[in-house]
């Protein structure tokens, strides 16, 4: 006996290492959220996973992401991956983040499901006012740099600061490694700007260049600034500048030039010059700086973005101007953000030697100057040498949405106005309490009392509150329930002459019940996530979670629904943006005074319901039916009053009448909402230039994803703009 218990003891002891060695976590797993910890709650963040292993065979699996995204919605990702030994691997994904989530659930998981590895990283903390992510708000200005960071860079941020006519805003400026760029679009939306500040172009892949163009050409500002790495002609992102890059030489800056872009120099410096030459298909641009015939800086268009190309490093002139570091970042910044002839609200001087707020918006230090900058959803000024300390405990708990999620609201409230999502009347509930308690008192009383049997009214007590509930589950259910509908609003915007053609589409899919339901129909290079209204204010001490979980697969460039989860009675509301084919028409414009005339071809096989020619000075045409495949010519005098900067508060309020509930949803409402914004901004400095936008709905669209193998109601409507330019180029 004694010999047999020494025998457990030493099997025990030979188990417990190999215990602890079967238990050792096979994987390490890093993640890294935002632009060095800045996001923007409830839009695209870059993510970055990092995994290692000690494993000896090649594992292929999933890493799933799982998140708030709303105060409704858990959004997880999935990504499928092999995994080499001894090699680590680099996940690039994008997610949406609610304001104060409180966590990220990162697993990875096996070809079978089968989870190997999990963690929560922690994203909010409320025990302390230092959180590992920084909420960006619409007044906020937020620059990723690539590259270096030289000339003052690093500490432009202490020096300046944003103001606009609501509050003052911070600016940050965060760097990303060149292997830890975004290989998709969504990784750069929550930037204001992109400075790729001369960075080795050999070490940005395909996928990494191409998401930076489509950032770009989506309504995005990228400020290119040009050094010892030579970016040749044959590179992706050379191909979609405005300007056409020469041969490096070594010139002489002249005093003008310097002065120019706000140094202060007393003899030209002498700097290695790449010369700027504006292409044949740019339509507006501007040469902003010149020296010895050739353009050291320029600005353009690019699609729907906005490009600045700086022709040589700064960090190349004489230490002296270093002192001046800060004017010249915040004039070059403000030149890319903001174009010219679409100002932001000019600012005053102040005598009272500090920042203060009017009627017109900030007003800068005295003695000193204030560029104004515009980022896409936003309406900022950026001032240089300012007091930027704020109050840290209100950046943390508090949070106010911009103006596109006030608009994707009213967006939302116009899908939600159906019969069977319409609130029931209250006079229902009177009578369906009236009834029972009718049913409880007098009748039950009456029909025992004759009867002879009081005693069983416990009995029968339970069977009306039965019959009852049943009653009224099923009255209910005959009153909310009905057919199932798939309503959209989508925008399609597209440039004359161009391939650059974008979309953002609204829907929201209502279910008489509980269930899962598979789409189809979905297209390549869609990102798709859930969408839900907010608050005009957020606190974090009182978030709620998310409930509902959307599934998605991201991989390819796109991020795609497994399917949408649809409570009974509910309806789920969903994103989807993605670049698109040309617009289905064409138009040509032509205007004389306050007369103009449009001529439209409808290339599509849908008849065209209404539309109107919008130009500069909010001077609009408007124009009826246009059948399909037709070719129709409209003209008249222009009107006035039409405004794509009205109020989106106001556009978003509801009211109720005795007919019912009424959403006052405009169509134009849909352009200042959230995907659609930023080209909005880029399409009214197009209009300051000259252009012409053709704004044209169609009648009952069909569109292009439903729902798979069930009866479903389609409602859709589909707006599209098409900016014309002049016949002649202009050069600004």
């Amino acid at each position: 006996m004694l010999r047999f218990g020494l025998l457990l003891l030493l099997a025990a002891a030979l188990l417990v290492p190999g215990q602890a060695a079967f238990g050792k976590p096979e994987f390490n797993v890093d993640a890294f959220f935002g632009w060095d910890g800045c996001y923007r709650p409830m839009e695209w963040t870059p993510v970055e996973i990092g995994i290692n292993s000690n494993l000896a065979e090649p594992f292929a699996g999933a890493v799933t992401l799982s998140a708030e995204q709303d105060g409704l919605n858990v959004l997880n990702i999935s990504h499928k991956f092999v995994l080499t030994p001894d090699v680590p691997l680099h996940v690039p994904l994008v997610t949406k983040l609610a304001f104060a989530a409180s966590s990220c659930n990162v697993r990875i998981a096996n070809q079978q499901g089968r989870t190997q590895w999990r963690h929560d990283f922690e994203l909010w903390d409320y025990s302390n006012k230092k959180n590992p992510l920084t909420p960006v708000t619409e007044n906020d200005l937020l620059i990723g740099v690539v590259g270096l960071q030289r000339f003052g860079l690093v500490t432009l941020a202490e020096q300046t600061a944003c103001v606009s006519n609501r509050q003052s805003g911070k600016v940050y400026i965060k760097e990303k490694l060149a292997r830890m760029v975004p290989w998709d679009w969504t990784g750069f939306a929550s930037l204001d700007l992109l400075i790729l500040y001369d960075p080795d172009w050999d070490r940005l892949n395909a996928h990494q260049a191409g998401a930076i163009v489509n950032w770009v050409s989506n309504g995005g500002k990228l400020l290119v600034i040009l050094g010892s790495h030579p970016l040749t002609a044959n590179h992706r992102l050379a191909q979609f500048l405005p300007f056409r890059i020469g041969e490096a030489k070594e010139i002489a800056i002249g005093i003008r030039a310097l002065r120019g872009l706000k140094l202060k120099p007393s003899e030209p410096e002498p700097a290695v010059c790449w010369p700027l030459e504006a292409k044949d298909d740019s339509h507006c641009y501007r040469m902003e700086s010149e020296s010895d015939g050739q353009c050291l800086f320029g600005t353009g268009y690019a699609g729907f973005g906005r490009v600045g190309v700086l022709a040589f490093d700064p960090a190349s002139l004489s230490a002296g101007h270093r002192a001046d570091s800060a004017g010249f970042w915040v004039n070059i910044c403000a030149k890319v953000l903001q174009d010219r002839q679409n100002p932001a609200r000019p600012l005053r001087k102040s005598n009272a030697g500090k920042a203060r707020r009017s009627n017109t918006g900030i007003v800068g230090l005295p003695g000193r100057t204030a560029q104004g900058l515009s980022g896409p959803n936003r309406n900022v000024v950026l001032v240089g040498d300012v007091d930027t300390k704020e109050d840290p405990g209100y950046r943390s708990y508090q949070y106010e949405v911009g103006r596109a999620q006030l608009a994707s609201n009213a967006i939302m409230e116009y899908l939600y106005d159906i019969a069977e999502m319409r609130p029931l009347s209250i006079w229902w509930v009177i009578l369906l309490l009236a009834l029972l308690a009718a049913l409880l008192g007098p009748v039950d009383y009456i029909i025992l009392k004759r009867r002879g049997r009081l005693p069983l009214t416990w009995l029968t007590c339970t069977g009306w509150i039965v019959m009852f509930s049943v009653g009224a589950y099923y009255g209910v259910q005959h009153l909310r329930s009905g057919k199932m509908q798939f309503r959209a609003v989508s925008v399609h915007d597209g440039i004359q002459d161009s391939d650059f053609a974008w979309s953002t589409t609204y829907s929201g899919l209502f279910a008489p019940s509980s269930d899962d339901y598979d789409l189809t129909g979905l297209g390549e290079g869609q990102w798709w996530s859930a969408a839900a209204p907010v608050e005009t204010h957020l606190y974090g001490y009182r978030q709620q979670s998310g409930t509902r979980n959307i599934y998605c697969y991201q991989h390819d460039g796109a991020n795609t629904p497994y399917s949408v989860p649809v409570n009974i009675w509910t309806m789920q509301c969903l994103l989807t943006e993605s670049a698109a084919e040309k617009v289905p028409i064409e138009a040509v414009v032509r205007r004389s005074g306050n007369e103009a005339s449009v001529e439209i071809v409808n290339r599509s096989g849908y008849p065209i319901k209404n539309g109107y020619v919008f130009f500069k000075g909010d001077r609009s045409l408007e124009f009826a039916a246009v059948g399909p495949g037709e070719r129709e010519e409209f003209s008249g005098a222009l009107a006035s009053g039409r405004k794509w900067d009205g109020n989106i508060k106001d556009v978003y309020m509801v009211s109720r009448n005795t007919t019912g509930y009424q959403s006052r949803f405009d169509n134009d409402t849909a352009f200042s909402a959230q995907g659609c914004m930023q080209r909005t901004e880029i399409i009214k400095n197009y209009l300051a230039h000259g252009a012409a936008v053709v704004c044209v709905e169609f009648d009952d669209a069909p569109t292009s994803f439903g729902v798979k193998d069930r009866p479903c109601d389609y409602s859709h409507i589909q707006l599209v703009r098409l900016v014309v330019f002049p016949e002649q180029k202009e050069e600004l």
